[in-house]
């Protein structure tokens, strides 16, 4: 059977549709300023790098006063990256400057050793957001679902998020998400909400693969395998096999 995802509009965007820039590209040279607080990164509000401009072109991030992006008007009002995004925006993108609390310019290993502090799974899910973000989707975290990301298409304001994505590292053993009992409720929490359930495996090519020593370039090195989790339909299997 062919698959094909869910792609649900939100009827509060059907008659107008925001075309915004899928990277918040820079040609004046500035840069945006976070600070990394050990949770996420911090950006504040600039005169020539305002938040709900890298918030809208891309959707990254939300708003520390508001349920989405940053629109609550507050002048105090920050953006929260997620630390997959802010690598993405601050190290492979170069349209982010971050910081530590003290203000030290973080380099990208300070970067991913303190990341890794946080979340030892970080190389991994930043392969994957990597990965998701090279097929044009929308990454939020999925942590509300239980998961890591929620990937949309085109946005949250525009549709519905097609896919709860779990990343899955091979030989992981200490990962839960796979013990069937577990997995089968992931999928009825997404079930409820119309999503999918998408596995991102990943594989290490390199034995002696180390993701404290980790560079952007020796993350070429793992290979990502997609499983998508759906209830079987019977009736709307043959329905569709009837229309062709």
């Amino acid at each position: 059977m062919e698959f094909t995802p869910h792609l649900k509009r939100k009827r509060s965007s059907c008659k107008e549709v925001l075309k915004l820039a899928p990277f918040p590209l820079r040609d004046d040279g500035q840069r945006y300023k976070g600070a990394f607080n050990g949770l996420c990164v911090e950006v504040v509000d600039a005169q020539h790098a305002p938040i709900r401009t890298l918030h809208d072109n891309g959707c990254y991030g939300k708003g520390s006063a508001s349920r989405g992006g940053p629109v609550s008007g507050e002048a105090d009002e920050t953006l929260l990256l997620g630390l997959e995004e802010a690598c993405l925006l601050g190290y492979y993108l170069g349209v982010l400057e971050i910081r530590d609390m003290l203000g030290n310019e973080l380099s990208w290993q300070a970067y991913v050793q303190a990341a890794l502090d946080y979340d030892r799974q970080f190389i991994y899910k930043l392969a994957s957001y990597l990965y998701l973000k090279s097929k044009n989707w929308i990454i939020k975290s999925g942590i509300k679902f239980g998961g890591d990301f929620l990937i949309y298409k085109q946005g949250p304001r525009q549709y519905h998020a097609s896919f709860l994505v779990l990343v899955q590292v091979s030989g992981d053993a200490m990962h839960t998400h796979y013990v069937a009992k577990n997995l089968k409720g992931v999928q009825r929490v997404a079930e409820t909400s119309d999503k999918d359930v998408l596995i991102l495996r990943l594989n290490q090519l390199n034995d002696d693969f180390d993701p404290a020593l980790c560079t952007p370039a020796s993350l070429q090195s793992l290979t990502i395998e997609e499983t998508v989790i759906r209830r079987f339909n019977y009736t709307s299997f043959v329905q569709s096999k009837q229309k062709q």
